[in-house]
């Protein structure tokens, strides 16, 4: 089971998706104030511009291998580090006669890590990992008008147990809350509450024809259950 992130993680992660998104933006402007000719690929560049660029890409690197909180999902790190090696790769692979070649190559990896911490953020919710109570707080202000009992059948508790969790600030949180809020911190800028609820009762063949109530305590299909949830949301156009 991967971890919620911490306060701190998160904002951690939306200060690294801010730089790179900056660093993206600022390539631009100076690549197109750096290069002569027609705006083809064999457009003559600025060496010193090329320079700046492997220079401001190798720390942007260090940067992003630095700054990922270690308790993200195993798996978004492996896909982190594996682009930070291969936009490197492509930096010291690069062609003086067609430097383009490997500039596109990098932005193209630091746009991927991007859409990795991107998908890590919305699969947060906004309470902090140490607390059932914050965890129940985003569930009831993420699906406004769901009734205890039906927070209850996601969660897997009786509805005297959410009302000991909502007044108890040290619990922790069960495996299965943390997956049911991560899910719903995914769905519920594209559904309406309603939706969001119902989709946990709909049949998936990616589920191998369950549904997702049916498999929350099934370990071994937590991360599907995360690239249903990614595709629905993809689907209602957020």
């Amino acid at each position: 089971m991967s971890v919620l992130l911490s306060k701190p993680d998160r904002e951690q992660l939306q200060r690294l998706e801010g730089e790179i998104e900056r660093w993206q933006a600022a390539l631009q402007e100076e690549l197109a104030t750096s290069s002569t000719g027609s705006p083809t690929r064999g457009h003559l560049v600025d060496p010193a511009y090329v320079d700046r660029f492997v220079e401001t890409a190798q720390r942007l690197s260090s940067q992003v291998h630095k700054e990922v909180p270690p308790d993200l999902d195993p798996e978004a790190l492996a896909e982190i580090r594996g682009h930070i090696i291969d936009g490197l790769e492509a930096l010291n692979e690069l062609n003086e006669e067609q430097p383009l070649d490997s500039v596109d190559a990098f932005v193209v990896h630091a746009e991927a890590v991007r859409h990795i911490v991107r998908d890590a953020l919305d699969g947060q919710p906004d309470g902090n990992k140490s607390s059932a109570k914050e965890l129940l707080d985003s569930l009831y202000k993420q699906l406004p008008g769901i009734t205890r009992k039906q927070l209850g059948e996601l969660i897997g508790v009786g509805e005297r147990q959410i009302q000991r969790l909502a007044k108890d600030e040290s619990s922790s949180p069960s495996r299965r809350l943390q997956l049911v809020a991560r899910l719903v911190a995914l769905l519920w800028r594209a559904w309406t509450p309603a939706g969001v609820v119902a989709w946990f009762y709909r049949q998936r063949a990616d589920l191998d024809n369950r549904t997702p109530i049916d498999v929350l305590d099934a370990p071994e299909y937590e991360r599907a259950l995360m690239l249903a949830a990614r595709r629905g949301r993809a689907q209602h156009g957020s």
